[in-house]
C-alpha cells in the first residue's frame, strides 16, 4: 500500500489531469486511513460506479480485465458502468459486466437502458453532470453500514476530474487511488493496488474561503457556523469570529469569554481590549471608539441604517460622558441634581422623569450641556446640518419609521460627527485605533495593535 498527501486540495485536480493513476473515491461518512488486505475485503458493503473509456493500447495492459480486478478487489454488492457515448467504450462495458464476479451484481440505468452514457466526453460539465446523476441514483440502493464508490479508472481525463467533483460536490467520502507498475504509463494489468486521499483537506480549505467572504462583509455568525463542525485550525478561525459576532452586538462580555478561552493569537491579542470594554462604563471613552469603529465597518459592509443607528448612539455617549466627566453629573441622572445645575432647562427636566430620576436622550442631554454653558453643545446647535443628519435615524426602524438611509448621508455623518468629536475629545482616535476589529480570518496581517498591554486613552479636555 502507497499513501500520497497533497500539500493543497488543488494539487489533487492537478494529479487528477496527469493520467498517472487510477483512482476510486470513496463516498461515504467511513473513513479509510489505508487499504490492507484485510481492510479490502472488508469493503465488500459497498457499491460502486465505474467510469469506462475505449482502453489504452499496451502488450501489459487489458482495461477490462483491470476493471474486472477492480471489482474483484472490492467486492461491490451491485455496480454501475459509466461509458461514454463511444462504440468501443460500450462495447468494453459490455466485456466488464458479463465478465463480473460472482457475488456483485450489475445494476443497469433503468428498464430499458443499460448504461447512463457520458454524450460528450471531452466536455467537463457533461461529464460532471452525468455522473452526479448516477451518484444520486446509486445513493438510493445504499443499505445500512453499506459505502458508495466512484472509480473514474478509464475514459478521458474530464471523466476522471468530472467524477472526482461530482464526489467533491457531494462533501462526502475520501478518494482511493488504484495504481500498480507501469509500462509506457499504463498500469500493468495484475498489479493494481489501492491508495487513500482523504478529501477533508479540500472541504476544509473551500469553507475557510466561504467563511473568510462572509467574514469580511460583517456577517460573523454565519462564518462562525460554517467553521463550527471542523477541527482545530478552523477552530481558532471559527472562535475568532465567533467572538466578533459578540464585540459587534456590543455583548463585551460575552466576546471577552470567548477569547479567554480561545487559542487563536489574534484572540490573545485582544484579550486585554476586550476586559476593558466589559469592565468599562457605557459612558467612557474606550465605549465610545468602540461605537465609532463599529459604526464605521457597518458603513463600509453598507448596512447604513446600523451605522446611522451607531453613529447616533455614540453621539449620546459623548454628550453623557460629557456630563460625567466635566460637570460630575454621571447616570442615573437624579432630577434634584440637574434642577440644581440647570435650572433653565427645569421644565423639559421634569417632562422627562419618573421617581425623580430623568432619562436624557441625545436632545435633552445637549441642552442640559448647553444651559451648563458646555461649549461641546454650543458646537453641536452650531452644526445644524449634523443635526438634521442625525436625526435621519428617526425615520428607520432604529427610530420611530420604516425608511431606508442613503450611504452618502451616513457618509456625511461620519465627516461631521468625526470632525466634531475629535475637537472635544483628544483621545478619540487612539480608541477608535483600538477599538478595530480584525479584517480577515486567514491572514495574520490585520489591522491590531499590540493589544495586550494597551493603556486606557486619554480622558475629554
Amino acid at each position: 500500500m502507497q499513501i500520497f498527501t497533497f500539500a493543497r486540495a488543488s494539487s489533487l485536480l492537478e494529479w487528477l489531469s496527469s493520467g498517472r493513476f487510477l483512482p476510486t473515491i470513496l463516498l461515504g461518512s467511513n473513513k479509510v486511513s489505508g487499504l490492507t488486505a484485510s481492510q479490502i475485503r472488508s469493503m465488500n458493503d459497498c457499491l460502486l460506479i465505474l467510469t469506462v473509456g475505449t482502453g489504452t493500447a499496451g502488450i501489459h495492459s487489458n482495461l477490462a480485465q483491470g476493471l474486472i480486478n477492480t471489482l474483484s478487489q472490492l467486492q461491490p454488492r451491485l455496480f454501475w458502468l459509466v461509458p461514454s457515448g463511444h462504440p468501443d467504450s460500450t462495447g468494453m462495458a459490455d466485456l466488464v459486466r458479463e465478465s463480473a464476479p460472482t457475488g456483485s451484481c450489475f445494476q443497469s440505468w433503468n428498464t430499458s437502458t443499460l448504461y447512463c452514457s457520458i454524450a460528450e466526453p471531452d466536455d467537463l460539465f457533461v461529464c460532471r453532470s452525468t455522473l452526479r446523476q448516477v451518484i444520486a441514483s446509486a445513493r438510493k440502493f445504499l443499505e445500512r453500514g453499506e459505502r458508495l464508490l466512484v472509480n473514474p479508472t478509464s475514459g478521458t481525463k474530464q471523466m476522471s476530474v468530472a467524477a472526482t467533483l461530482a464526489a467533491l460536490d457531494e462533501e462526502i467520502g475520501e478518494i482511493i487511488f488504484t495504481v500498480g507498475e507501469r509500462h509506457d504509463g499504463v498500469v500493468r494489468t495484475g498489479t493494481e493496488r489501492l491508495v487513500t486521499f482523504s478529501t477533508e483537506q479540500f472541504f476544509r480549505e473551500r469553507t475557510l474561503r466561504e467563511a473568510e467572504r462572509l467574514f469580511q462583509a460583517g456577517a460573523y455568525h454565519g462564518a462562525a457556523l460554517l467553521l463550527k463542525e471542523y477541527g482545530q485550525a478552523p477552530r481558532d478561525a471559527h472562535d475568532l469570529a465567533a467572538c466578533l459576532r459578540e464585540w459587534q452586538r456590543l455583548n463585551y462580555e460575552e466576546a471577552r469569554q470567548i477569547a479567554a478561552g480561545a487559542s487563536a493569537p489574534t484572540l490573545v491579542k485582544l484579550r486585554h481590549h476586550l476586559t476593558q470594554l466589559a469592565h468599562s462604563p457605557e459612558e467612557s471613552l474606550l465605549v465610545l471608539g468602540d461605537l465609532m469603529s463599529g459604526a464605521d465597518d457597518l458603513l463600509r459592509w453598507g448596512d447604513c441604517e446600523e451605522a446611522l443607528a451607531r453613529y447616533y448612539r455614540a453621539t449620546e455617549v459623548a454628550a453623557k460622558l460629557r456630563l460625567a466627566e466635566k460637570h460630575h453629573l454621571p447616570r442615573p441622572y437624579k432630577l434634584a441634581d440637574l434642577r440644581d445645575a440647570a435650572p433653565s432647562v427645569q421644565g423639559s427636566l421634569e417632562a422627562n422623569a419618573r421617581n425623580g430620576v430623568c432619562y436624557l436622550g441625545l436632545r435633552q442631554a445637549m441642552q442640559v450641556l448647553q444651559a451648563l454653558g458646555d461649549r461641546f453643545a454650543d458646537d453641536y446647535f452650531a452644526d445644524g446640518k449634523l443635526g438634521e443628519l442625525l436625526n435621519l435615524r428617526n425615520e428607520t426602524v432604529a427610530g420611530h419609521g420604516a425608511s431606508a438611509v442613503s450611504q452618502h448621508s451616513v457618509e456625511a455623518v461620519r465627516s461631521r460627527l468625526g470632525s466634531f468629536l475629535r475637537r472635544h475629545f483628544q483621545g478619540l482616535d487612539q480608541a477608535i485605533n483600538t477599538a478595530l476589529r480584525p479584517r480577515s480570518l486567514l491572514s495574520s496581517r490585520e489591522p491590531l495593535q499590540d493589544l495586550t498591554h494597551a493603556s486606557h486613552p486619554d480622558k475629554t479636555t
